[in-house]
């Protein structure tokens, strides 16, 4: 059986996922070390040296996870669910606050985010619900248990207040659903009803920066020094880019600190600029490529339930690739949505990791028979 495993082992995926992740690395490093870059400048970047930590660490966990037999992740989706639910409460009680949000739990030497490791979980546990046999979704009715599986969560995400994460659960569900088979009606209505209901949280659940952040992006220059300043800087820093870029640790923008939070949320306008359009284009191309690998996994596995962990973790990617691309270019609202594999962050690489693992395990044990 360990043969099957390692014949059927997805080398490619893993090679592409490597790849992204040390070229986020560099980006990392770019962002966070000032004037004249060397090997020696990199290694003294705290940031630079807690990613390469993430990275060698994150790699270790997801070969570990990718060997076991996703299947038996099934046997634990409650413990698994009533612990997603624990950290959530504890965060809304013991959370560190930053930045008019609470969602941090000290650990000690980081601070461990639950909101996103709850991405990997609700993958795990939803799936189980939904590849149960004879599970159907003809009916309305049969749509209830889903959406209060997720809704639980996503309610206590919500309350930190954590929008970006919030709107990545019902990708997450969206997703999975229509895989199991939701009809295109449920779905039409679906959205309709989605429509209407971030018209009354527009009104009366969002707090006012959030408001401010899901507007100031459509004319960002009504407030250029304030709230309107980060996305006046991304785009100026990409725009700067043109063809070629300015070359790498070359960005101005970067360099000279007028982009905020440029190893984090906004780490593409950094390869933006100093990649220019060609680099960018490339490294789009190369993570649609790691995309389009997890969704040819979802296509030969086994089951149901490997087959919509994939998609989950398919939709968590397309999603976050989508609006933390777009914020930068301000073509989406700022929603603090990180760059799976390339921003900055313990707990969101860690939680990356452990859903690659997952696909991983899934394309390694698609045929795991004894004969």
């Amino acid at each position: 059986m360990g043969k099957k495993v390692l014949k059927n082992y997805d080398f490619v995926l893993l090679a592409t996922i490597v790849a992204i992740a040390l070229f986020g690395l560099l980006l990392v490093g770019s962002s966070t070390v000032s004037g004249q870059v060397t090997v020696r400048g990199l290694f003294s970047s705290s940031f630079f040296l807690r990613q390469l930590l993430w990275i060698v660490s994150g790699l270790g966990g997801m070969f570990v996870i990718s060997l076991i037999d996703y299947n038996e992740w099934k046997r634990f989706a409650l413990p698994i669910y009533l612990f997603n639910l624990a950290l959530l409460v504890l965060v809304l009680f013991k959370g560190a606050s930053a930045g008019g949000a609470q969602r941090w739990l000290p650990m000690g030497f980081f601070n461990l985010q639950p909101s996103e490791l709850a991405k990997v979980f609700i993958i795990i546990t939803l799936s189980t619900v939904l590849a149960k046999e004879g599970r159907s979704l003809d009916r309305w009715q049969d749509l209830l248990l889903p959406f209060a599986h997720v809704a639980l969560p996503m309610v206590i995400i919500f309350k930190q207040p954590d929008l970006g994460t919030s709107l990545v659960f019902a990708a997450i569900t969206v997703s999975i659903l229509f895989v199991a088979g939701m009809r295109w009606l449920h779905l039409g209505v679906l959205s309709l009803g989605g429509l209407f209901f971030s018209v009354i949280a527009y009104l009366f659940l969002l707090e006012d920066y959030q408001k401010s952040r899901l507007l100031i992006f459509r004319d960002p220059w009504q407030d250029p020094t304030g709230k309107g300043w980060q996305i006046i800087q991304s785009k100026v820093a990409v725009g700067s880019g043109q063809l070629w870029g300015r070359g790498l640790f070359q960005g101005t923008q970067n360099q000279l600190d007028f982009l905020p939070v440029k190893h984090t949320d906004f780490i593409f306008s950094v390869l933006g600029e100093e990649l220019g359009f060609v680099g960018a284009a490339i490294f789009l191309l190369v993570y649609l490529f790691m995309i389009w690998q997890i969704l040819k996994v979802a296509m030969v596995a086994k089951d149901n339930f490997g087959r919509f962990i994939c998609v989950g973790v398919a939709a968590v990617f397309s999603f976050q690739l989508l609006v933390n691309v777009g914020m930068t270019i301000s073509i989406m609202p700022v929603t603090g949505i990180p760059l799976p594999l390339v921003s900055y962050g313990g707990s969101s690489f860690m939680a990356t990791m452990l859903a690659l693992g997952l696909v991983l395990s899934v394309a390694a044990h698609k045929d795991t028979s004894l004969f």
